[in-house]
C-alpha cells in the first residue's frame, strides 16, 4: 500500500495511535497489534510540500526505502510540480542515498519490478506499445 502525501499526520500521530489500540484493545481479545510496526510496513509518496518538515517527520517513523516520488500531477499545476520536484532536489539527502531521485527511483523499482525495463519482447518497459 501507498499512502499518499507522506502519511499526512500519521507520522506524528503513530505513537498515540498505537497507544490507544492498546489502551481500548477489549479484555481477553489478546494483544492489540502494534500500529507503529505496522505503519513503517507502508510506502509513502513525497507528493505535496514535503520539505522542510514533512519528509523529516516521517523518516523519523519509515526507513528511507520506503519513500517514492509524488507529484500529485495532472492535479498540481505544472509551475507547482516544478517548485516540488526542485524543494527535493535541495533537500538534505538520507544518509547513504547519492540524490532523492535515484532513491525513489530505486525504491519504486523495487515495488513495482515490471517498470524496470522489458518483460515481454518488443516491449520498452512501462513505454508498452
Amino acid at each position: 500500500m501507498i499512502v499518499p502525501h507522506c502519511g499526512g499526520a500519521l507520522p506524528v500521530l503513530a505513537d498515540r495511535i498505537d497507544g490507544f489500540m492498546k489502551l481500548f484493545l477489549p479484555a481477553g481479545e489478546g494483544d492489540a497489534p502494534d500500529a507503529v510496526a505496522q505503519l513503517r510496513r507502508l510506502h509513502y509518496d513525497m507528493a505535496g510540500p514535503a520539505f522542510p518538515r514533512q519528509v523529516p517527520a516521517l523518516l523519523s517513523l519509515v526507513d528511507p526505502d520506503r519513500l517514492l516520488y509524488g507529484s500529485d500531477y495532472c492535479w498540481t499545476p505544472a509551475a507547482g510540480v516544478d517548485a516540488h520536484a526542485a524543494a527535493v532536489d535541495a533537500a538534505p539527502v538520507p544518509v547513504g542515498a547519492a540524490d532523492w531521485r535515484s532513491l525513489t527511483t530505486a525504491n519504486a523499482l523495487r515495488l513495482l519490478p515490471r517498470l524496470a525495463g522489458p518483460t515481454v519482447p518488443g516491449t520498452r518497459g512501462a513505454d508498452r506499445t
